[in-house]
């Protein structure tokens, strides 16, 4: 690291910079119009499909209310889709990758 002319520190491989924000405080978000926001909460919409909207219950409130880690998480959510999305093959061979990397991770861990 090394000081620049005015006493700022600097990488030896970076020129000096200064970050400068990428959004303003006027910015306003601005929504795709094919996406309903009627909805009260966002787990009532889904951008793109309806294959979890439709469920009882989505797969993220499940694993969110019981604490799932993201392994857990996606072989559910690959579980829960594999019929509706298109891809079914694909999506259980997601799953399956999944629960095959916490099984590793479990044998890892208690070797």
């Amino acid at each position: 690291m090394n000081k620049t002319d005015n006493g700022e520190d600097t990488w030896d491989y970076l020129p000096p910079f200064k970050i400068e924000p990428t959004i303003s405080d006027d910015y306003v978000w601005k929504v795709p119009e094919e996406i309903e926001l009627d909805a009260l909460f966002a787990s009532d919409t889904q951008v793109g499909g309806d294959h979890y909207t439709k469920l009882e219950i989505q797969p993220m409130t499940y694993s969110m209310a019981n604490g799932l880690n993201a392994l857990q998480h996606t072989a559910l959510k690959y579980i829960t889709r594999y019929q509706d999305k298109g891809t079914p093959l694909q999506d259980l061979a997601k799953a399956r990758h999944c629960i095959d990397m916490m099984v590793e991770d479990w044998m890892e861990r208690n070797e």
